[in-house]
């Protein structure tokens, strides 16, 4: 009896999104938890800030989170960062996925036209 693993949603919009374990944690803690600061993530993962910032860059590259300012009362500002809408989320993971899905496809089309030692040396090249 063979076993197979079952695909986890959080893990195939990881790979079709491009984005890290890190990633996937902060934009699910700011759906439950919108409007936090970069020190509030950080403390909250306990990860360092400039990791959780480089994280926030790379999801508001993706278009899955955005950010504000505030200005404080005692003078200066800081950022607060919310996750897009929901709907906005689910169509940027269709789109995504809809392109992964078309390159993987190509993929194995060309895999197939590989002879069994070349897809061997492709395969272990990456």
């Amino acid at each position: 009896m063979s076993q197979s693993c079952e695909p986890h949603v959080r893990c195939v919009l990881k790979c079709a999104l491009d984005i890290s374990c890190l990633d996937m944690n902060i934009y699910l803690f700011l759906l439950k938890n919108p409007g936090n600061d970069v020190e509030y993530l950080a403390e909250t993962l306990q990860k360092d800030e400039s990791t959780v910032y480089k994280s926030l860059r790379n999801l508001m590259d993706k278009g899955l989170v955005r950010r504000e300012y505030r200005i404080l009362k005692g003078g200066g500002y800081k950022y607060l960062y919310y996750p897009v809408e929901f709907e906005e989320f689910k169509r940027i993971a269709i789109r995504t996925l809809e392109e992964w899905l078309k390159n993987f496809d190509e993929m194995i089309k060309s895999c197939a036209e590989l002879g069994k030692a070349e897809l061997v040396n492709v395969a272990v090249m990456q």
